[in-house]
């Protein structure tokens, strides 16, 4: 295991070398440029702020001089907001997204999963079919609707919640119903299907033809192995909640990743949206390196030496 996590964790370098050159290009080739505002800037001004921040030399230097700084682990100044590094802006808005992202993933598996195994247990009834087509019912509807639809219904005509802001668990409560709903019906769905597959199985037919009740057949030998697609979903799902959700952020107005990433990307803020990029990037590796470990976890007969091949 330590070998296969290691040869991972090397393999990572020359991804995030990757990543943070394409991003780097693709900046330097997006119309606009950092200083560019409204009303003309007088040019000693412009100079010195081009100075300041090392626009004014050669690409090749500032792309250098940003690796220099990964590598170091300063992400640099942010152009928009003075005085502020990107490390401190993705500090300050990763709590955020993280308590939101995790709180809606644990609610989508703890909703998702009894779901799908009732669908998958009890499939001519439907009463065990109602809470799936719900799920997915759900969704088909997008976060830009539902979000917008749960402000309308539950802040501004019954008054029992607030439309936006951050500081109390009120707060809380529409962001992670809107970010979890679309969770819910897909972790329900691979529940019900890798359940039935399992339960088709001849070992699982031996094990009721030897008289194991059926709640033990299904939660100690089918349900482990039945979560593995679950698992597999889990990784980029989460990293996706985890590092900001735009939409959902910009609704409720949630001082997280998202929000930051957006008011970067319109004020041409380089630092700020390679930042965040590089950052995702790294959730999103890390997570999907433990998704891998728990795989042999799950499932003992997966190996590690398997999984490198493919």
């Amino acid at each position: 295991m330590l070998g296969f996590v290691a040869r991972r964790l090397v393999l990572t370098i020359p991804l995030v070398f990757l990543i943070v050159t394409v991003t780097f290009a693709l900046l330097r080739l997006a119309p606009g440029n950092p200083l560019a505002r409204e009303r003309a800037m007088p040019p000693e001004i412009r100079a010195n702020l081009e100075r300041f921040y090392g626009l004014d030399r050669p690409w090749y230097e500032q792309y250098i001089n940003y690796l220099r700084g990964v590598i170091r682990g300063d992400l640099g100044p942010s152009y928009r907001y003075r005085e502020v590094t990107v490390n401190e802006i993705i500090s300050r808005g990763l709590p955020v997204s993280a308590r939101l992202g995790v709180l809606a993933y644990a609610i989508a598996l703890l909703v998702g999963i009894p779901c799908g195994i009732l669908a998958a247990v009890r499939a001519s009834s439907w009463v065990a079919q109602l809470p799936l087509a719900l799920a997915v019912l759900v969704l088909s509807v997008p976060n830009f609707v539902l979000g917008p639809l749960l402000v309308l219904l539950f802040a501004l005509t019954w008054y029992w919640l607030p439309p936006a802001g951050w500081g109390e668990w009120r707060h809380y409560v529409l962001p992670v119903i809107t970010l979890s709903s679309g969770y819910i019906g897909i972790i329900a769905r691979l529940t019900r299907n890798g359940l039935r597959e399992i339960l088709s199985q001849d070992y699982i037919r031996a094990a009721y033809a030897k008289g194991v009740p059926g709640s033990d057949v299904i939660l100690r030998h089918a349900l482990r192995l039945a979560l593995v697609p679950v698992l597999s979903f889990t990784g980029p799902s989460l990293a996706f909640l985890v590092t900001g959700t735009v939409v959902v952020e910009q609704i409720f107005a949630l001082p997280g990743l998202g929000s930051f990433f957006v008011q970067a990307a319109f004020h041409r803020d380089y630092t700020v949206v390679l930042g965040v990029v590089l950052f995702t990037s790294l959730v999103l590796i890390v997570l999907n390196l433990l998704v891998d470990v728990a795989y042999a976890v799950v499932d003992p007969r997966i190996s590690f030496t398997e999984r490198n091949r493919r």
